[in-house]
């Protein structure tokens, strides 16, 4: 199988920038950005509901670590900080919708931290020697004053992230007057492009101002371009990659020192943040530098957003009415981080950690907010640890790639669902992902409320959110109903697949989901159920689990020869995944106008050792199935398994601790010590 590698998150150490020349302000017509952020952990905006200034405040967490730029991972060092709200064109603006963008905050006594993540393809910086340096001047420094510095200039025409930070001369109390009221007064600008590099300014409102500001010990800056989380989706269907090419996010984390903007953290700060980007890449003739005609042209088609909506029309980021206003939170205080849950840190490596509580301000109507009990381990959780998938919101979401778990209700939001309720609740990684495909069970009526802004969290984490849709009541909370999300699984496969009454199955692979299956066909009364898998005390569970004949891959044919005199077996399930093989091993045992099912999760989008033409001479039918339906397939489920109708005996073989979770996923992605189903018990510590 091809595997697409993943960017490790180095503990790269910071570049320190120095010697930065202030950037010129461009003119009014020129847009500069601004972003907002949220009102602490809960604030009541949601991802793209942009208010005005007044209305926008977001939090920074204390940094009690001290820098993230210190960290092995800046990136991660923001995990516990709530995001702001999405940031997007203002209202009346004219132009494009950016990419989606959002930023989180830390604070101390030294200096602001912000983390901007930053989706969407990056261009590259603007070569200095492609532009005419008059062209630039003539531009940025209209007044003819004393202009940024030549190596600087050309960051006004990169892609970048930006931040404004302003103190007034006299208290808002959160309330702002016109933009001429507070005239004169002195802000700092930084405008960072994927390199690292910065424009730095620090002018005055209604003047074109401040290049002569030394800003050489007022920032630090670390960039990387790292395969995390994509917007509210769960994980990338593998169509969204291949194998020439990982999701990567530009990640921005920059601290700024309070001392060199002379700002004092104990008085009112306000904030703006910003993005500018490329519709289009740009593309400079080679050889022929562009003048001023082609410096305006970039400079005019960049794509601004904001989390800040003025209500106006005004094209300018640099007014008092685009900033925000920053709570400084003190030490100790803000977000609850009283939830533990895993969180991966790179291949093979998860940590558990204190995590924030989520909560049910933040989420739709009929959402749940659910305690876990039990978790367990899916096979197609082991990719996403090993690190040999694409880039998915799974790596950087507390609880990780979790998505078998039963709990208890604590607060709801649904009628259907009241606090003290036992249920099998799905976490929002996993419905956000499955929703978004639109299944033909879908109905944008119903189910479109699962697409809203939600905390996203995985089912490794004590609390979690769920949704009542993709919830079923439980008689009692004990492990063996985590079984119900896979059977569920492979009850949409058997309603695909129809009767095998008195038909020849094969079901390759004898992980949780074959075994679920193998037991499935037999008490389907399919004639055979042969089960292929490479490790024998499997293939011991699939004898008791039903199955006719359990062999070795290599013995597969054979056995499937002597069940059907040669014909090939009438189904095939392929419940691997995770390599091309396999589909074609599913063809080879087949029979002539047979049928394959891929079951097993794709880590290609591509399958280019496909065998076409055994597939086509032989008059095969390959279907797939995923994603069940939620109200049909999982009560179903939870329905067989508390009736006693459907067994998971063998399926659950070991018990670990939330705090063991790293060796949980390292004895299930190396098969050791006969592990079938590994069961997370929260209340073991």
């Amino acid at each position: 199988a091809t595997e697409t590698p993943t960017p490790r998150l180095a503990p790269t150490r910071p570049r320190h920038i120095s010697g930065m020349a202030s950037a010129a302000q461009p003119p009014p017509s020129k847009v500069r950005r601004l972003i907002g952020w949220k009102d602490g952990a809960r604030c009541d905006l949601g991802a793209g509901q942009r208010k005005t200034a007044d209305l926008s405040t977001v939090t920074a967490l204390y940094a009690s670590a001290g820098s993230p730029l210190n960290a092995v991972s800046p990136y991660h060092a923001f995990a516990r900080c709530p995001p702001t709200a999405s940031f997007g064109r203002p209202s009346k603006w004219p132009g494009p919708e950016g990419s989606a963008t959002k930023a989180r905050l830390l604070w101390d006594r030294r200096a602001l931290y912000v983390c901007w993540e930053l989706e969407g393809a990056a261009r590259a910086p603007v070569d200095p020697a492609s532009i005419e340096a008059d062209a630039l001047v003539a531009t940025l420094d209209p007044s003819g004053s004393n202009g940024p510095r030549p190596e600087q200039r050309t960051i006004a025409l990169d892609e970048r992230a930006e931040c404004f930070l302003w103190q007034p001369e006299k208290a808002t109390a959160n309330h702002l007057g016109a933009d001429a009221d507070y005239a004169g007064q002195r802000y700092y600008a930084f405008e960072i492009n994927y390199e690292g590099k910065a424009l730095t300014l620090a002018p005055h409102f209604g003047k074109v101002s401040g290049y002569d500001w030394d800003s050489s010990k007022a920032f630090n800056v670390w960039t990387e371009a790292l395969a995390v989380g994509f917007g509210a989706s769960a994980s990338p269907v593998p169509s969204a990659s291949n194998a020439d090419e990982v999701l990567l996010k530009r990640v921005v984390v920059a601290e700024f020192y309070w001392d060199a903007m002379c700002i004092d953290p104990d008085r009112e700060i306000r904030i703006g943040l910003h993005r500018a980007e490329y519709p289009v890449p740009v593309n400079l003739e080679t050889g022929i530098k562009a003048g001023k005609a082609e410096f305006n042209h970039i400079l005019t088609s960049m794509v601004w957003s904001s989390w800040v909506d003025p209500g106006d029309d005004v094209v300018n980021f640099h007014r008092p009415s685009l900033f925000g206003s920053l709570v400084l939170a003190p030490e100790g205080a803000g977000i609850d981080c009283s939830c533990v849950a895993a969180r991966w840190l790179g291949a093979r490596s998860l940590m558990v950690v204190p995590s924030p509580v989520p909560s049910l301000e933040e989420c739709p109507p009929g959402s749940l907010l659910v305690q876990a009990k039990y978790a367990s381990l899916c096979g197609s959780d082991l990719p996403y640890f090993r690190d040999r998938r694409a880039a998915s919101c799974y790596w950087d979401r507390d609880g990780f790639c979790g998505h078998e778990v039963i709990g208890i209700v604590l607060e709801s939001k649904s009628a259907r669902f009241q606090p003290g309720d036992a249920v099998m609740a799905l976490p929002s990684s996993y419905f956000k992902a499955h929703a978004g495909s639109k299944q033909d069970w879908y109905d944008e009526d119903v189910h479109g409320v699962l697409l809203k802004s939600f905390p996203v969290r995985g089912g490794f984490s004590e609390v979690y959110t769920s949704h009542e849709l993709y919830s079923c009541r439980l008689k009692e909370c004990v492990p063996r109903m985590l079984a119900a999300q896979g059977l569920g699984t492979v009850l949409k496969m058997a309603r695909r697949i129809g009767s095998v009454l008195g038909k020849t199955v094969v079901v390759l692979g004898q992980g949780q989901n074959g075994l679920l299956a193998t037991r499935l066909m037999a008490q389907m009364c399919a004639r055979d159920v042969i089960a292929v898998e490479p490790l024998e005390y499997r293939r011991r569970l699939a004898r008791a689990a039903g199955a006719t004949a359990a062999v070795a891959p290599a013995g597969a044919q054979a056995a499937v020869n002597e069940a059907t005199g040669g014909r090939g077996a009438d189904v095939v399930l392929e419940m691997v995944g995770h390599c091309q093989q396999t589909i074609n091993d599913g063809l080879a045992l087949a029979a002539c106008s047979g049928m394959v099912v891929a079951f097993g999760v794709p880590d290609d989008a591509i399958y280019s050792t496909f065998e076409f033409s055994l597939f086509f001479r032989k008059n095969i039918t390959l279907i797939s199935s995923v994603i069940p339906d939620p109200q049909v397939d999982f009560p179903e489920a939870v329905r067989l398994i508390e009736q006693g109708r459907f067994s998971t005996e063998g399926l659950l073989s070991h018990t670990l601790g939330l705090s063991e979770v790293q060796k949980a996923f390292e004895m299930a992605s190396d098969y050791t010590d006969e592990v079938v189903k590994l069961v997370i018990d929260f209340s073991r510590k």
